[in-house]
């Protein structure tokens, strides 16, 4: 899945890495598997679906982590974000808690 420049760019920083136990998101066996394992945890009650604040980019009109804005302004474009409410999975960790 990589590109041999990519890993050549990788090798001439020093990188020494073990391409054997690479991993592509977009490959089907990845994504597959992900997917069966975000269903187990729905089926046990671990995942639910809420809503929270979002840093909107009303741009790109994506949101963006807190990491980029910066000064209440998108990274990419310098544009005024907004707080939004959006529908997102949670995890109940506190389940794990002891």
């Amino acid at each position: 899945m990589r590109t041999s420049v990519h890993a050549q760019e990788l090798k001439s920083l020093g990188l020494a890495i073990d391409w054997s136990r690479e991993f592509a998101t977009c490959d089907p066996a990845y994504y597959a598997r992900q997917q069966r394992l975000f269903l187990d945890f729905f089926r046990m009650g671990l995942v639910y679906r809420g809503e929270a604040n979002v840093n909107w980019d009303p741009v790109d009109e994506t949101v963006l982590a807190n990491e980029q804005v910066i000064e209440g302004r998108g990274w990419r474009f310098g544009c005024a974000g907004r707080a939004a409410k959006a529908s997102q999975w949670f995890f109940k960790d506190h389940k794990f808690c002891r």
